[in-house]
C-alpha cells in the first residue's frame, strides 16, 4: 500500500510543469498568440507565386440541362455545357504589381511572428520577475512574523518581570494581524502571476506550475548591453514593408486605364433554343478568340481611389520615420533605465545591512528595558520596509532586463 502512495505521489510529482528561464524558449513554441502569427505567416506564403499562376489558364467545365416551356420546343429537354478556357497575355504589369505585394505580404507576416515571440518572451520575464517579487516578499512576511513572535515572548517575560504592561503584547498581536493580512494579499497576486505565465505559455490557468525563478542580483560586468539601433530592427522593418505595401498599391491603382489582353477559348454545345438547329451535332461551338479591354471612363472612380493610394503610400512613409525614431528613443530609455535599476541594487543591498543591524540593536535595548514595543514595532517596521524595497529593486532591474533584451531580439543581436 506504501509503495502505491509513493507510486501515485511520484507521478503527481512529475505532472508538473517546469517554468524556468532556460525553459522559456521551448515552452514558447504552444503560445496560442504566436501560433496564431505563425498560421497567419503560412497563410501568406501560400499566396506566394502570383504572378506565375496569373499566366496559367483558367479552365472550367459546365453542364446543365433545360426543358423549355414556350414555343414550338413545349416539353423538350435539352443538355447543354461544354469546357472553356482563358490565359491572360498581358496586364499591364498589374500581376507583376500583385506577385510583389504578396511577397511582401509573407515577408511582413514573418516580421509580425518575430516581433510577437519577442513580446511573449518580455511578458513572460516580467510576469516570471513579478512572480519571483511576490515569493520574496512572502519569505519576508513570514521571517517577520517569527521575529514578531520572538518580541512577544520577550514582552511576556518583561511584564511577567513588572518592566512592561500588557499593552506591550497588543502592539505585537496588532502586527501579526497586519502581517497575516498582508500574506493573504500575497498569496492572491501570486495565484494571479502564476495564471498569466500558464496562460502565456499556452496551458490552462488551473495548470499546475511548478516556477524556478529567482530576481538574482547581476554579477558586474554581465549586464546587458544596447546598441543603437539599426536598420534591422525588426520594428523598422517591418514599417519598411508596410510603406512597400503601400507603394505598390499606389502604382497599381495608377494604371486603372491599361489595357488588358486575354486569349480564350470554349468548345460548348448549346439548346436549340439557343442555335435553332434540330441536329445536335450542328450546335457544337468550337471558339478560339483575343479579347483586348481598355477601360475608359466609371465616373471617376479609378481616379479617385489612384489618388487615395498615393495618399497613404505619403502617410505610410512617414509612419517608417516615426517608427525609427520611436525605436531609437526606446532604446535610449532602455539603456539609461537598466543602468538606473542596476545602481540603485546597490543602494537598496547596503539599506539591508544598515536595517538589520539597527533591528538587532532594538531588540537588544528591549530586553535589557532601554527601549519599548513601539521603538521595537518601528524598527521591524524599518526592517521590513528595507527588504521590501531590495525585493521591488532587484524585480525593477529584470523587468527593465526584460525590456533590454526585447529590444535586442528585435535587433538580431
Amino acid at each position: 500500500m506504501q509503495v502505491l502512495i509513493l507510486i501515485l505521489f511520484a507521478t503527481f510529482a512529475s505532472a508538473k510543469v517546469v517554468v524556468d528561464e532556460a525553459s522559456l524558449d521551448e515552452k514558447l513554441g504552444s503560445s496560442p498568440e504566436l501560433q496564431e502569427y505563425v498560421r497567419r505567416f503560412e497563410s501568406a506564403q501560400k499566396l506566394q507565386g502570383h504572378l506565375l499562376r496569373s499566366f496559367l489558364p483558367k479552365v472550367g467545365l459546365s453542364y446543365g440541362q433545360e426543358k423549355f416551356s414556350t414555343g414550338p420546343y413545349e416539353g423538350v429537354t435539352q443538355s447543354y455545357g461544354g469546357i472553356q478556357a482563358e490565359i491572360n497575355l498581358f496586364n499591364s504589369g498589374r500581376d507583376r504589381l500583385e506577385g510583389r505585394k504578396r511577397n511582401v505580404e509573407a515577408e511582413s507576416a514573418k516580421v509580425d511572428t518575430k516581433i510577437t515571440r519577442a513580446k511573449i518572451l518580455a511578458e513572460l520575464r516580467k510576469s516570471l520577475a513579478h512572480f519571483a517579487y511576490l515569493s520574496e516578499m512572502e519569505e519576508i512576511l513570514q521571517e517577520a512574523l517569527k521575529l514578531t513572535e520572538t518580541s512577544a515572548k520577550d514582552a511576556r517575560k518583561r511584564i511577567n518581570a513588572g518592566l512592561a504592561t500588557k499593552t506591550d503584547l497588543l502592539d505585537f498581536k496588532q502586527q501579526t494581524i497586519q502581517i497575516n493580512q498582508e500574506l493573504q494579499n500575497l498569496r492572491f497576486e501570486k495565484g494571479v502571476a502564476r495564471r498569466m505565465i500558464a496562460t502565456l505559455l499556452g496551458y490552462a490557468p488551473t495548470e499546475e506550475l511548478e516556477i524556478r525563478y529567482k530576481n538574482s542580483h547581476p554579477e558586474h560586468g554581465q549586464e546587458e548591453k544596447l546598441t543603437r539601433p539599426s536598420e534591422k530592427n525588426l520594428l523598422v522593418k517591418k514599417a519598411k514593408l508596410l510603406t512597400e505595401v503601400a507603394q505598390i498599391e499606389s502604382t497599381k491603382a495608377s494604371r486603372w486605364w491599361a489595357p488588358e489582353v486575354e486569349l480564350y477559348g470554349y468548345a460548348l454545345r448549346f439548346t436549340q433554343k439557343e442555335r435553332e438547329y434540330p441536329d445536335g451535332d450542328d450546335r457544337n461551338d468550337l471558339t478560339v478568340g483575343i479579347k483586348i479591354e481598355l477601360p475608359i471612363f466609371d465616373g471617376g472612380n479609378s481616379i479617385a481611389e489612384s489618388r487615395a493610394r498615393a495618399l497613404l503610400a505619403r502617410a505610410q512613409s512617414k509612419h517608417l520615420l516615426g517608427r525609427k525614431l520611436e525605436v531609437e528613443r526606446d532604446t535610449l530609455d532602455a539603456m539609461m533605465k537598466l543602468d538606473l535599476a542596476h545602481g540603485l541594487i546597490h543602494g537598496a543591498e547596503e539599506n539591508v545591512e544598515v536595517m538589520e543591524k539597527y533591528r538587532q540593536g532594538i531588540k537588544g535595548e528591549y530586553a535589557k528595558g532601554v527601549k519599548n514595543s513601539p521603538d521595537v514595532l518601528q524598527a521591524s517596521q524599518r526592517w521590513i520596509s528595507a527588504r521590501e524595497n531590495f525585493a521591488e529593486v532587484k524585480k525593477n532591474y529584470q523587468f527593465a532586463k526584460a525590456d533590454a533584451l526585447y529590444l535586442m531580439n528585435l535587433a538580431g543581436k
